[in-house]
């Protein structure tokens, strides 16, 4: 069955290292099997009818092979797609995304569709930066060898002046809290100007260095114009304080990598935000979380919010551990149709992953559970909530990680601030976790996926 006079169907063709390769999602009024051949036409050589310009080196060359296919119902299932490496502008992102995840969202045949997964070949990858500022270098900074680190979010999100907020920064910090940020809707309101909270922040932090011996990180989210973020990047390196925070998904790849050039060559720690990201990773439309998640290592932010797994934000345990993989690990098993085996270019250094939305002392053994110890676990209600306040609740915090990074289970601390942490909002076990996360991975994934997106959306 052709699309516009072409088969792009070829289940005997074997994608090459060199190889784009996508997997989607797709439903829609046409017959499967046209749907495939649309996407794949649509996104490479083809369109809608035969072409009198079309020539043998465009079609044996260039054009888009679907390799294989899991057929769900007679108009819908999911579709491998590679694409040879000369089909795109070598090392322009917007070309290829503009290819790959462009008109095909825009077929009125389509009802659905998503991409769930894809695969950028190392020799593409070799061409991109990746994190400068890595987790090894993070670790430096702070002073640690293994443990999970912890910090927090001043709250409430947006309205407490600039010193109101420096003054729960330091708080936090002298509880132990490895990190501070501010939040993704906090930059240079009036009533928290954006150089006054810096400047005092970075005291508390320094104090906080000086008393207790070991490193903080304090990242201001600098997210606005070009320009104006340009002038943030300065001001921050002129006072010596080398951490900055973005809003990745809604500033763009252009202007992610444009900002990533400055800040890599001053050799800044780049914490990325992914707010906005759920407008086109949840449900059966955009593509998966993991897209952009390569996306944005590729490009070397520092640390990446990959989700918690336990918190209030959507993502199973087994989604988040493996957005853990893809972040931190330079191989990453697949988990099809869901994730393909990945493996990143040597040169790309890891990015440590954040845990954050909705969690507090007591999920700090199910996180670790889920991503190992190379993570940095964020807490904003669960550490100002604290019965005790910001600086117990900071304690706690630390305490967790702690006893976690030492083997303790939380539910048996002797840490009396985590103790009242957990009587208030209670515990999840890593073992529990671990269990949850082991019984999905032997469910029968193919025959699951036989139920279509809905059905594999119920192991998030």
């Amino acid at each position: 069955m052709a699309y516009g006079g072409y088969s792009y169907i070829d289940k005997n063709y074997r994608p090459k290292k060199t190889d784009f390769v996508t997997i989607l999602w797709v439903k829609g009024e046409s017959t499967f099997e046209m749907l495939s051949e649309a996407l794949a036409a649509e996104s490479s050589v083809g369109t809608w009818t035969k072409l009198a310009t079309m020539n043998d080196f465009v079609w044996k060359k260039l054009r888009a092979h679907v390799f294989k296919t899991i057929k769900v119902s007679a108009n819908s299932g999911y579709v491998y797609i590679a694409y040879p490496y000369d089909h795109f502008d070598s090392r322009n992102l917007l070309q290829i995304l503009a290819s790959i995840r462009g008109n095909i969202y825009g077929m009125k045949e389509i009802q659905e569709l998503k991409i769930l997964d894809w695969v950028m070949p190392e020799k593409f990858q070799k061409q991109f930066p990746g994190p400068k500022i890595g987790i090894k270098e993070i670790r430096k900074i702070i002073g640690t060898k293994s443990r999970p680190h912890v910090g927090t979010i001043v709250k409430p999100k947006v309205g407490l002046s600039a010193k109101e907020w420096a003054d729960v920064a330091q708080k936090a910090f002298m509880g132990g809290l490895d990190m501070v940020k501010d939040d993704e809707n906090l930059v240079n309101q009036t009533f928290c100007p954006w150089e006054e909270r810096v400047i005092r922040t970075i005291e508390a932090a320094d104090k906080a260095k000086d008393e207790l011996g070991e490193g903080k990180i304090y990242v201001s989210n600098i997210t606005d114009s070009i320009p104006k973020m340009i002038e943030r990047i300065e001001f921050l390196d002129e006072h010596g304080w080398k951490q900055c925070m973005i809003d990745v998904y809604v500033m763009g790849i252009a202007g992610t990598e444009e900002i990533l050039r400055e800040l890599h060559k001053r050799k800044f720690l780049v914490h990325a935000h992914r707010a906005g990201h759920g407008a086109e990773t949840r449900g059966p439309w955009g593509v998966g979380f993991n897209f952009w998640e390569k996306i944005y290592r590729l490009l070397g932010v520092s640390q990446l919010h990959t989700g918690t797994g336990v918190g209030k934000m959507e993502g199973s345990p087994l989604f988040i551990q493996k957005y853990g993989e893809i972040a931190s690990k330079q191989k990453i098993k697949g988990f099809e149709p869901l994730f393909l085996n990945f493996k990143w270019a040597k040169n790309i250094k890891p990015m440590m992953p954040v845990a954050s939305g909705g969690l507090h002392p007591g999920l700090v053994e199910g996180v670790t559970a889920i991503y190992g110890k190379d993570v940095t676990i964020m807490a904003g209600g669960g550490i100002h909530g604290h019965p005790k306040g910001t600086l117990y609740g900071a304690k706690a915090q630390r305490a967790a990680a702690e006893d976690v990074n030492k083997g303790i289970k939380l539910n048996k601390t002797q840490n009396i601030y985590l103790q009242e942490a957990i009587k208030k909002w209670g515990y999840v076990s890593g073992i529990e976790i671990k269990k949850r996360i082991t019984s999905i991975k032997k469910l029968p994934i193919k025959k699951i996926a036989k139920g279509g997106l809905e059905a594999l959306d119920k192991l998030n």
